[in-house]
């Protein structure tokens, strides 16, 4: 009897097996992959309902997830003979039309019972999908009944999240979305992460950001900005969360730049309601200027390391005009 293998945590188990690519019948391996994110997605038969609807959604947006440096895959313990049908089959009459990504033929469903996913009396996969990091090492897991189809948009969501922790080496907590806030894996980090957030009721109450300077109209504003001294400018609503939850991390880059001015713009001030059309289309914008222009492209959401390398940047640009 064939024990699961796959585990989160664990090396996914490995496969050279035979597959249908461009409708083609070759062989695809996890090997083929190297240096790449796979997301290895089961379902339990073609030629049925919910099946087509997940496959030529992932199809269908294999771009975005291969500028993710990611491959889909998809896999069943159909024949390869029967998915070439299947492709082969218009989508108005039930069929999966072109695809984009590679369905694997797992017919003596051994890799099935590896991953985990096989229900050994139907002899069909359930609905799984396994996160497999460039390393080889699962990431996630999660296993659905025949019934139930998944989400492409919580399957890029999942993967951004695991890429943002192997990039920066912080947590994404609950409901975590690309551009929000994260934080450091101990008990300071946790700490600021929901200081920033602020217990506040509906978390919109209280000031913030109160260390950096205000500017009061646009006047103040432009003269800030065609000062001699580099200028970081924060862009903000009082009822913006992610305002907020970044908030204590400028204020620390303001105290480590002490050569860098630090204003924030409220734009929802009416004195600076001109100024906020010019410069904003999203919140939180930060932008840097020098000597009267940007001395490097704005950042917008909360993007930490972007908004140091642009500090950076501006100070760099400052050094060599002096």
């Amino acid at each position: 009897m064939l024990v699961a293998k796959a585990f989160v945590g664990s090396k996914a188990p490995d496969f050279k097996t035979t597959a249908v690519v461009d409708e083609e019948i070759t062989e695809v391996g996890l090997s083929d992959y190297p240096g790449k994110y796979v997301i290895l997605f089961w379902y339990p038969k073609d030629f049925t309902y919910v099946c087509p609807s997940e496959i030529i959604a992932f199809s269908d947006r294999a771009r975005e997830f291969e500028e993710l440096n990611t491959q889909l895959i998809a896999a069943s313990t159909d024949t390869p003979e029967v998915h070439l049908a299947w492709i082969r089959t218009p989508r108005s009459k039930g069929g999966l039309g072109h695809m984009q990504i590679p369905i694997l033929a797992d017919v003596t469903k051994e890799l099935a019972a590896k991953y985990g996913v096989l229900l050994k009396d139907a002899g069909i996969a359930l609905r799984g999908l396994f996160l497999i990091n460039p390393e080889g090492v699962v990431e996630h897991i999660t296993i659905n009944n025949p019934s139930v189809g998944r989400s492409v948009d919580e399957a890029k969501r999942l993967l951004q999240a695991v890429q943002f922790v192997a990039e920066h080496g912080e947590v994404c907590p609950a409901d975590w979305q690309p551009g929000g806030a994260t934080m450091k894996a101990d008990p300071e980090g946790s700490k600021a992460y929901f200081e920033a957030k602020g217990d506040h009721g509906d978390g919109n109450e209280g000031e913030f950001g109160t260390k950096l300077h205000g500017v009061a109209d646009a006047e103040e504003f432009r003269q800030a900005v065609n000062g001699g001294q580099p200028l970081f400018v924060d862009f903000y609503a009082p009822w913006c969360g992610k305002c907020r939850q970044i908030a204590p991390f400028i204020e620390q880059l303001q105290e480590k730049h002490p050569d860098v001015k630090f204003i924030k713009v409220n734009i929802e001030a009416d004195a600076l309601k001109v100024i906020s059309k010019e410069h904003v289309k999203v919140l939180p914008t930060f932008k840097f200027f020098k000597d009267g222009v940007e001395a490097t492209d704005a950042v917008t959401g909360y993007k930490k390391k972007p908004i140091q390398d642009g500090i950076e940047k501006l100070l760099a640009s400052s050094w060599a005009k002096g």
